[in-house]
């Protein structure tokens, strides 16, 4: 039976990811949760039913991490590090492994070990979430069937009700804290449709690491992210504070300020819509398509893409250090993830 050892799994979204591992494997394999915090880690191990395996995990400690994932398959890490050094000691042991970290940076800092994991005959898949991660795999759905493609404008309507967890929050806010084209992030504006949606809604323009992804795979691509909040008045909050140099502040201020600020309310939905707008050629005619995919979650949707590819890739030989886009298709990820709700509307213009 296959193992599958959870990274950060008492976190927000790596408690989800655990629940979707089960789901889609249901009997096939073994999970092993992580925390670097043993009473945490044994209480959450013991709440499933039957319970599942724990393992002491300390990422700062490269003896921890090496004893740890020495007789597993494939490890899926929830958490932050500084360094990829799961990723590193993986690929030594011929482990494969997911990470959904959204920041260029950090999977640049992966990339640098694509040799050395073709050279061992394993694989590491990045950035693995809903956005990035499906947000690639639409693009490269949306722009398969032109001849000649244009222009790509990837946007994210976000909810401000999104159960995200402070890391979450505090992750996106990075990303949109960073310049685009010498510009303030998150200062361009443009509308786009998304369904669910009468009219279309602004978005703002962002620097997204995933869009550095598709630009080294599809060279010359001209190719733009957005985002914004499904709140015109939060959007506007949103970007005073950024103007004020708020965000950084943010960044060190307690956490428990931040769940104030921003509160998930269950009773209500936590819809993300998240759409592909492309403009080329077909048949030598000018067209536009839109590929929308509504999700009732963004972490969960995270969760349920996170399990489908571990489901993808240990019934695949991967090599080297590959995003998404690279491996799978965006139907194959749907049909794996078998969720019903998930609604993808698809146009031409």
């Amino acid at each position: 039976m296959k193992k599958i050892m959870i990274a950060g799994a008492t976190g927000v979204l790596g408690k989800l990811v655990c629940h979707e591992i089960i789901r889609l494997f249901e009997t096939q394999t073994t999970l092993i949760v992580t925390d670097y915090k043993s009473e945490r880690g044994k209480q959450f191990a013991a709440s499933f039913d039957p319970p599942v395996q724990f393992r002491y995990l300390d990422v700062r400690d490269k003896e921890s991490i090496e004893q740890t994932v020495s007789d597993v398959d494939l490890v899926i890490v929830m958490l932050k590090q500084d360094r990829p050094e799961i990723q590193a000691v993986c690929i030594k042991q011929q482990i494969l492994s997911i990470d959904v970290t959204p920041f260029y940076q950090f999977v640049s800092q992966a990339k640098q070990l694509d040799q050395l994991a073709k050279s061992h005959h394993t694989g590491a898949v990045m950035m693995a979430g809903f956005f990035p991660g499906l947000s690639g795999l639409m693009v490269k759905a949306a722009k398969a069937s032109f001849d000649q493609t244009k222009r790509v404008d990837v946007g994210l309507l976000q909810n401000t009700n999104a159960n995200v967890g402070i890391s979450g929050i505090l992750d996106m806010l990075q990303i949109i804290s960073a310049p685009v084209d010498q510009q303030a992030g998150f200062t361009k504006k443009r509308s786009m449709y998304f369904q669910t949606f009468t009219q279309e809604k602004e978005v703002r323009q962002i620097d997204h690491a995933e869009q550095k992804l598709l630009d080294q795979y599809w060279p010359g691509l001209s190719l733009h992210y957005w985002t914004a909040w499904n709140s015109v008045g939060f959007n506007r909050l949103v970007s005073l504070i950024k103007r004020m140099g708020g965000i950084s502040l943010l960044h060190q201020s307690d956490p428990r300020f931040l769940t104030k600020l921003v509160k998930h309310n269950p009773d209500k939905d936590e819809h993300a819509v998240l759409t592909i707008e492309v403009q080329g050629v077909i048949d030598g005619e000018e067209k536009t398509r839109q590929l929308s995919l509504l999700a009732f979650s963004d972490y969960h949707i995270t969760a349920a893409m996170t399990a489908a590819l571990a489901k993808i890739i240990m019934n695949q030989n991967i090599e080297g250090v590959v995003a998404p886009f690279e491996i799978t298709s965006l139907p194959e990820v749907l049909q794996v993830m078998n969720i019903a709700d998930i609604p993808l509307e698809d146009h031409y213009l």
